[in-house]
């Protein structure tokens, strides 16, 4: 084999495993969608690095999905019964992959205290979805 066709195979299969990266990461995002709200969403939890990732709105839990990882589990989840949320605060410092105007909100559950930093349309779509009624809860109210 010639150094030029090394060359060729190497950056062939540096290639394919890049692009196979890239079509793993969008299509475990449309599994993890599965239809649902999804946002762009960063989390931290005790530390003070963020993780960013994606929120999937599902039924009555928030579900946080690491953004690049090999895992479709959700690594945080909270019931809608559990969680509360505080004021919307501007980010002291930029997260990548977010934008400039993004809003911190210091949340609590049962089990853990966490931070979450996201868009403010996010931030007001997952106001919106904490404060109505849970599916099926007083179904019957006027």
């Amino acid at each position: 084999m010639t150094p030029l066709a090394a060359v060729e195979l190497v950056l062939a299969v540096v290639i394919g495993a890049v692009l196979l990266s890239l079509l793993y990461v969008w299509l475990r995002r449309r599994y993890i969608s599965g239809g649902k709200p999804l946002m762009l969403c960063a989390v931290s939890t005790g530390e003070r690095r963020w993780r960013l990732g994606l929120a999937r709105i599902a039924g009555d839990n928030l579900d946080w999905f690491s953004v690049v990882g090999p895992s479709l589990r959700p690594d945080h989840s909270w019931m809608r019964h559990e969680l509360g949320l505080g004021a919307p605060s501007p980010l002291a410092e930029p997260v990548p992959g977010l934008p400039v105007d993004a809003v911190s909100v210091s949340g609590i559950s049962a089990n853990s205290d966490y931070q979450l930093a996201m868009s403010p349309a996010a931030y007001t779509a997952l106001r919106a979805w904490l404060e109505s009624s849970p599916p099926g809860f007083n179904v019957n109210v006027a």
